[in-house]
């Protein structure tokens, strides 16, 4: 699928934002009452409190919490293990944590232990692969990458670290692979959620592909990104069996 110039240099700057040292971060939830939650995010696992998928994910998990309350429910891409913690706080029965990535596995293991969050589970993950298996949840949460470049053969990351960029690149083939493999792990009324920053193009985004894998769209949030390292608009899909 199409990676233009303008999205590689874009995706350059983000990496360049990746650059911090590890510390405490805070991401608010509620801007009107100021609520915040904190966490540890490490160099090079995926920074949720710049990128606009974070931020704006986290306050919408926040708001929407009757989504997951009482339900099983995975973090698939988890980085630091943000959107999975709000999600075992506010009201989740139960949390898996997955990632591809050792360094996002080990630094969200440190965050559970900190929060002392007793009914959350990490997994080394690409995908389902590194899941349980015969297991199905009733909400299957992923911060999908947005870029459709090759995390693998791409020219310019000042941090020269292939397990960032696939948070950021491969996102067309990543989706479709996702679908293809979700049914077996969403349970019969289950729900996908995922966001959508529409710079990424049409082709990243996963309304474009639902149809082909006997899923549909049964409801679209809309936001406007105010904050972070990227603007502009962004949707949060909520997404059920056809």
């Amino acid at each position: 699928m199409a990676f233009t110039e303008d999205q590689k240099n874009h995706t350059i700057k983000l990496l360049k934002v990746q650059q911090r040292d590890s510390g405490t971060r805070t991401m608010v939830l509620d801007d009107k009452t100021g609520l915040s939650f904190e966490l540890l995010i490490e160099k090079g696992v995926f920074y949720s409190d710049l990128m606009v998928s974070g931020i704006n994910f986290s306050k919408f998990l926040y708001a929407n919490q009757e989504l997951y309350a009482g339900k099983e429910v995975i973090d698939m891409g988890c980085g630091p293990g943000t959107q999975g913690m709000i999600m075992s706080i506010y009201g989740a029965k139960s949390v898996v944590l997955s990632d591809i990535s050792p360094k996002a596995v080990i630094n969200a293991i440190k965050n559970v232990k900190q929060k002392n969050l007793a009914n959350v589970d990490v997994y080394e993950s690409d995908l389902f692969d590194g899941l349980p298996k015969d297991k199905t949840y009733e909400v299957i949460v992923f911060n999908h990458p947005f870029f459709s470049g090759d995390p693998e053969n791409f020219e310019g990351d000042p941090n020269n670290d292939e397990m960032l960029r696939r948070s950021m690149l491969g996102g067309t083939e990543l989706i479709k692979k996702f679908f293809s493999e979700v049914l077996n792990y969403l349970s019969k009324d289950g729900i996908i959620v995922m966001p959508y920053f529409h710079y990424a193009g049409l082709e990243n985004d996963p309304a474009t592909h639902v149809n082909d894998y006997n899923l549909t769209i049964s409801k679209k949030y809309e936001l406007e990104s105010s904050e972070g390292s990227e603007l502009g608009g962004f949707s949060v899909y909520v997404i059920s069996k056809s």
